[in-house]
């Protein structure tokens, strides 16, 4: 495992409670368990809510021997947050939220389960066999990440990953379902994929993180001063999956109800932003949301996006104010693309009316990169201004 992702074994503490898989996977003759009378279901919108998920969890047998009927399989001993996610997504899905789980590296048993993640020396979705470590294992989530190859739970990921949104999110267009996929993995499953192989987030960092999903995953096994046994294995295995649903949780649906419809906004004022201006460089939110993330990756996907490039963004702020704010030149840079004039830099009230011709002027900060009005129309009157100066420049 990389030496980043499990940061020493010392107990930290308990718990409370793009290509798609066949679900569908028919396990040996007589393997077929009854379905659970206490299964937890999924609500009436449709949706596997944090207290159903963990609900599942709690309710899901983890052993050490092969269990009756069909049961997913990881290996035993210490855990990580690969395998830990890899199981808690497949909680997600109705066809496993019973499932036991079985941790074993004995291969006769492990031929017997209908799901196998992070042991087994086999990759084959075919057979529903997700591991790794093999020697001949190169797989990637996509070409856009040629250098961090997949651990099991982005084997489970790229499987199985659209029903996990689904599940979470509850039915939705397929193009903001493929958003969230897609940003789930960047971040999320991409970081455990990274941590699990080895692949640190820079070559010499200057200080390491020890709060992350993995480091607290590989707390939760005992520490070397404990007891241990199968048996206390198993449980915090458990924990440790109710901790990375919860981690999956937030960030799904994190970006269905916060991220997705921030960028529905921005998508759409991006695409009337020549209904603001002729020059199309500035652009007009309705109401204020997150923009700066979305206006890239908007720019990034779509030619007619970045032709031209905007400069200022207008929104409202929490005092019924309006403020205009300079575009980054990139993701997190300090530079703008065209900060607000020198002239205004620094001044304020009236005498920033007065410089500007503009009545109403609240503020332009020191570094140029936002200003305030008291009006919509003046903050409007301050962006035309702004372009206008430059031009003349």
């Amino acid at each position: 495992q990389g030496s980043l992702a499990y940061l020493g074994s010392v107990r930290g503490g308990h718990l409370d409670p793009t290509r798609q898989g066949n679900l569908h996977f028919q396990p040996p003759a007589g393997a077929m368990a009854e379905p659970s009378a206490k299964r937890a279901k999924t609500g009436e919108d449709g949706k596997v809510s944090v207290a159903t998920l963990m609900s599942r969890i709690k309710g899901t047998s983890v052993v050490a021997s092969p269990p009756e009927g069909v049961f997913i399989c990881t290996h035993h001993g210490t855990f990580h947050a690969d395998e830990a996610m890899a199981c808690a997504m497949l909680k997600c899905l109705e066809e496993y939220a019973d499932t036991p789980v079985l941790r074993t590296r004995n291969l006769p048993d492990i031929d017997k389960a209908a799901v196998v993640v992070d042991v087994g020396a086999v990759y084959d979705p075919s057979k529903h066999r997700y591991d790794h470590h093999q020697k001949t294992f190169t797989e990637t989530y996509s070409k856009d990440y040629p250098e961090i190859k997949l651990s099991s739970a982005g084997l489970v990921f790229k499987h199985f990953g659209a029903q996990v949104v689904e599940a979470l999110c509850g039915p939705i267009a397929p193009k903001n379902a493929a958003a969230i996929l897609a940003k789930t993995y960047d971040s999320l499953i991409r970081e455990l994929d990274a941590l699990d192989n080895g692949v640190s987030v820079a070559d010499n960092p200057r200080y390491r993180f020890c709060t992350h999903l993995g480091a607290r995953v590989g707390r939760l096994n005992p520490g070397w001063q404990e007891k241990s046994s199968p048996a206390i294995e198993n449980e915090r295995f458990q924990e440790a999956m109710a901790l990375a649903a919860k981690e999956l949780t937030d960030v799904i649906c994190g970006y269905s109800e916060g991220w997705l419809p921030a960028r529905v906004i921005v998508e759409d004022t991006l695409a009337k932003r020549s209904e603001v201006h002729p020059s199309g460089e500035i652009m007009k939110l309705p109401s204020f949301c997150p923009w700066q993330e979305h206006l890239f990756d908007l720019e990034s996907e779509d030619e007619k996006n970045r032709s031209p490039l905007v400069k200022y963004v207008l929104f409202q702020d929490s005092r019924a104010g309006w403020r205009i704010q300079a575009v980054p030149k990139a993701r997190g840079s300090f530079e703008n693309r065209l900060a607000l004039p020198k002239p205004w830099c620094g001044v304020r009230d009236q005498e920033l009316s007065d410089l500007t011709g503009i009545p109403g002027c609240v503020f332009v900060h020191a570094a140029g990169f936002i200003g305030g009005h008291a009006t919509e129309e003046g903050a409007f009157e301050m962006a035309k201004k702004a372009l206008e100066e430059h031009a003349k420049a």
